[in-house]
């Protein structure tokens, strides 16, 4: 299995991105899988707990979509991030509409206000409404261990 692979994405809500802070460059926890830079998010802002991440799930609704500039951008109720690398994914989806529920796992190139991710998959979960029901309960549970 290659490198890159050796961490599972860490599902998230957007705005856990916006205060992320990128590791120090140069020390030996700064590079994750595949030479990604590691990003540290504090998962709750009245606990301690936080997770270093480079490898990202998130979902939410296209709010606005370039397939020629090669991104779109999410929203998943809490933030907004703009996901570039679209159509660098192989036997994905070309075009992404507005309003359209996906599913996005991506690197993490910048934290803050405007989170940026580099796409590795991007799938489109309009027609499974359980998905968008269970989002929110899904990462809040997996985050509370």
């Amino acid at each position: 299995m290659g490198e890159k692979w050796k961490v599972p994405a860490r599902k998230l809500f957007i705005s856990q991105l916006a205060g992320g802070t990128q590791l120090a460059p140069g020390t030996s926890n700064s590079v994750g899988a595949a030479g990604t830079t590691l990003w540290h998010v504090q998962l709750n802002p009245i606990s301690t707990k936080a997770w270093d991440v480079n490898l990202v799930w998130v979902q939410g609704t296209v709010v606005d979509c370039d397939v020629a500039g090669d991104w779109l951008t999410m929203d998943d109720g809490q933030g907004m991030a703009k996901v570039e690398q679209i159509n660098s994914i192989p036997k994905a989806r070309k075009n992404f509409d507005k309003g359209m529920y996906v599913m996005v796992v991506g690197y993490v190139l910048q934290c803050g206000t405007r989170p940026v991710l580099k796409a590795v998959k991007v799938q489109d979960l309009t027609n499974h409404v359980n998905h968008k029901v269970m989002w929110s309960l899904e990462v809040t549970d997996l985050q509370k261990y």
